[in-house]
């Protein structure tokens, strides 16, 4: 319908600053809105400075999305992502939202801010500050 491709499953993994598929925290190439399905990222905040990315209406085509994190390095990134309602564009992979399930695939270490007791009391979201470690 939407003349995206539609991949069966996207892997990714997360930023520390919460980037994904190089698509950077308040940069243009987060419109939801763009018929591109490749954009060009320059003046990378990391290297190479110079890249292309699948566009977010290309992602979030996908049927599955899955995302891994792994280490102490992305705990406050999962947290965040997964816990704090963000100012749109400050989190990008808060902006993916598949056609059919988005998963999660974290180790102990990079899981340990996670409140998950409170998931299921309504009244805890959303939050909007990051616990102190």
């Amino acid at each position: 319908e939407s003349g995206l491709p539609i991949f069966d499953l996207m892997l990714l993994g997360v930023g520390p600053d919460g980037h994904v598929a190089s698509l950077f925290p308040h940069r243009s190439t987060l419109d939801l809105k763009t018929d591109s399905w490749v954009l060009p990222v320059e003046n990378s905040p990391k290297p190479p400075p110079e890249r292309i990315t699948m566009s977010l209406p290309v992602i979030n085509a996908s049927k599955d999305i899955v995302f891994f994190a792994i280490g102490e390095s992305k705990a406050e990134v999962v947290q965040r992502t997964l816990e704090v309602q963000a100012l749109p564009g400050s989190l990008p992979a808060q902006l993916v939202k598949s056609q059919g399930r988005v998963r999660w695939l974290l180790d102990v270490m990079s899981a340990q801010f996670l409140d998950i007791a409170e998931w299921d009391n309504p009244k805890a979201w959303p939050r909007s500050q990051v616990p102190k470690a």
